[in-house]
């Protein structure tokens, strides 16, 4: 006998007790027959008085009847188990109490949430959609061809989600064994959805099967075509197809379609195998409503349909083959772009032509003119034109690529106005002083703004990318998206406002030589580099949601986590090539041989965090381990006299002081 609760991804839930035996000696050896039996009196769904129309699973315990069982006397005397843990016992007990010819088995029967072409249907109409439409790949706006959930299919999806955690915390249901799916994308990424995440035993993980009968109803529909197998490995990797499915859809065939008998014998096929092979106890398989509807009819199990809500992917097993003419209206419930495919699929390869090409041309223009003056320009500009272009290339404006992009395009315009401005003020950039005249030297300082500019570019160039905005995307406003713009807020505001005070600062004349110690540097010697860096951190934790709630997956999740080398990147060289370590240690001996304003220096190096902002008066007394380490002033940023400073001119500095000092006090001395 075998209990099986059919779990939808919308809100129903199908449970009915079936007996499951075979026709030779033992369950273990290879069946020539199985039959199945419904056993009614343990789901709700099993019982003919339940109202289809009314019925909730959630408010229902899965449709789990609350009722006793002959083994809860021993089982729980003192009644304290729950309805789920009393019936996985009464399970238990069948089971070891039953002949070698028969098993039970509970099935948890999910079905996808609704997809693109559920949409389509119902913006077009069922008639036009069967007649028409539904041959299509799409609209030239949105691909229902082997269809992706939409954006209420997911959120389904995840109500399904959020009740199975409430289940296996309150209820202590048993969780599935083993997972199965159908080899359709809505299919594929339901599973995800409502499984990823749970807290599951260790010994049976959430690693679904991908079997090739669950499919739905084979008809003439595009969105009965299912994706090649290396589409599948790509996108969901951590899943197992079944030996000998083919690399493409063997099954599907245009304007042909499979009888509801065909269907009804290849899911008594499908679920032979798996009860003949898989010795579980409790399965899940998530599959479509035609052929749930199927496997019902081979279970003997009565009528359980989802006629009343949402499109229910059921089809008719044949096409009118007369078209009807397209509507006048056009389909605007999607509004998105066509996508531009440009060399590869995450737009790294066209990505890195454009700044080298960006960057060559304005290094032409300074080598030839001995020009500093757009240096700085063309590295934050060339962050501004690769987010345009990566944004307008990628067909899908989800909110969230919208602000990523246009973040790092106020960013990278802001940082290169200031240093605009600032060049035209001072009129040459010191930097290049030994430069300039060098080609190679010269272009060397280019090819590392390239190769800059590209890989902090990287994690809104992959969020723009069709690897990524194939996939559904979370609605913009998670957790991680609003820490992101309130930590992009702040960067923004830390790198800016300090670069202006710093900017005034130096501009006073009475403080030419002084230690700029006022507004955001009382609290860290370097606000700018520190709001730099969680600036690009922010847009990183934006960029990554999709993946790190579980819509995206396969290549393009690794490759959206993989683009966190970017905000790495930055932080490296801040740290350790152009930023800090040119400043702190060189800007420290300069001072010192020169004898500019030292003493107040040392005290300011003293009290003030390199770059981390804390108060100056928790931060001075702190022990140096602590500094050194959690506060990151490094040993190689530390200026030491002794060590590090060339005493010749130092002597020199002290004497010609000594000699001013003297001629200064000679004439006070004579009579």
């Amino acid at each position: 006998m075998f209990p099986s609760a059919f779990l939808w991804a919308c809100p129903v839930v199908l449970s009915c007790l079936t007996s499951f035996g075979s026709t030779t000696s033992s369950i273990d050896a290879r069946v020539s027959h199985i039959n199945y039996t419904t056993v009614t009196g343990y789901f709700l769904q099993d019982e003919p008085s339940t109202n289809v129309s009314t019925f909730d699973f959630i408010t229902t315990n899965f449709g789990l009847i609350n009722r006793t069982y002959a083994t809860d006397a021993t089982y729980d005397p003192a009644g304290t188990k729950t309805q789920w843990q009393r019936f996985a016992n009464q399970v238990f007990r069948l089971n070891r109490d039953s002949g070698r010819n028969v098993q039970y088995k509970l099935l948890y029967l999910g079905r996808h949430g609704e997809g693109y072409h559920n949409a389509a249907e119902s913006y077009y109409g069922t008639p036009a959609w069967n007649c028409y439409y539904s041959v299509l790949d799409g609209n030239g706006t949105v691909i229902w061809a082997d269809a992706h959930l939409t954006p209420k299919g997911i959120v389904q999806a995840l109500t399904v989600n959020d009740f199975w955690v409430s289940e296996i915390k309150h209820q202590k249901i048993p969780t599935p064994q083993s997972y199965y799916t159908s080899p359709l994308t809505r299919c594929l990424s339901t599973a995800n959805l409502t499984f990823g995440g749970l807290s599951l035993p260790s010994r049976h993980p959430f690693i679904p099967t991908v079997k090739e009968f669950f499919r739905e109803g084979i008809s003439g529909h595009t969105c009965d075509r299912r994706g090649s197998k290396s589409y599948i490995e790509s996108a969901f990797p951590t899943y197992k197809i079944e030996a000998g499915f083919a690399e493409t859809d063997q099954l599907w065939e245009a304007y042909h379609g499979e009888t509801q008998v065909d269907q009804d014998i290849r899911s008594k096929a499908v679920l032979d195998d798996v009860f003949s092979h898989d010795d579980e106890t409790y399965l899940s398989v998530t599959s479509h409503s035609g052929e749930i509807a199927s496997l019902l009819r081979v279970l003997g199990h009565q009528k359980f349909s989802l006629e009343y809500g949402d499109n229910d992917d059921q089809k008719s097993p044949y096409l009118n083959h007369t078209r009807i003419s397209p509507l006048e209206t056009q389909f605007h419930t999607f509004p998105i772009m066509a996508v531009v495919h440009a060399l590869d699929d995450y737009y790294l390869a066209i990505t890195l032509l454009i700044t080298i090409g960006y960057q060559l041309f304005f290094f032409s223009i300074a080598f030839s003119l001995k020009f500093d003056k757009l240096t700085d320009f063309a590295g934050g500009t060339n962050f501004v034109w690769l987010a345009i272009i990566t944004l307008a290339f990628s067909g899908h404006h989800h909110a969230r690529q919208i602000v990523c992009s246009i973040f790092i395009m106020l960013w990278g315009a802001r940082l290169s106005g200031f240093l605009l401005f600032r060049i035209i003020k001072t009129g040459k950039d010191d930097r290049f002083d030994d430069k300039r005249d060098k080609f190679f030297s010269f272009l060397g300082f280019w090819v590392f703004q390239m190769v800059w500019v590209w890989i902090v570019s990287l994690p809104v160039t992959i969020l723009n990318s069709p690897n990524v905005t194939k996939f559904n995307q979370p609605a913009f406003g998670t957790g991680r998206d609003i820490a992101g713009v309130i930590l992009f807020a702040i960067g923004f505001i830390l790198e800016s406002v300090s670069d202006v005070q710093k900017y005034l600062f130096r501009s006073d004349p009475s403080n030419k030589g002084k230690v700029c110690d006022i507004g955001f540097f009382t609290w860290t010697r370097h606000p700018n580099y520190f709001g730099e860096i969680i600036i690009q951190f922010s847009i990183f934790m934006i960029a990554v949601s999709p993946s790190a709630y579980g819509y995206v997956t396969g290549q393009a999740h690794n490759a959206q986590y993989a683009a966190i080398l970017g905000p790495f990147f930055l932080t490296l060289l801040l740290m350790f090539v152009s930023g800090l370590t040119l400043q702190e240690r060189p800007g420290a001996k300069k001072r010192y041989e020169s004898g500019n304003h030292w003493e107040s220096f040392s005290r300011y190096t003293k009290r003030t965090s390199i770059l981390i902002p804390f108060p100056p008066q928790l931060y001075e007394p702190l022990p140096t381990i602590i500094k050194r380490t959690i506060f990151l002033e490094f040993p190689i940023y530390v200026f030491d006299p002794a060590k590090h400073a060339d005493q010749s001119k130092v002597r020199e500095r002290e004497a010609e002081e000594g000699n001013n000092q003297g001629q200064q006090d000679g004439p006070q001395g004579q009579d």
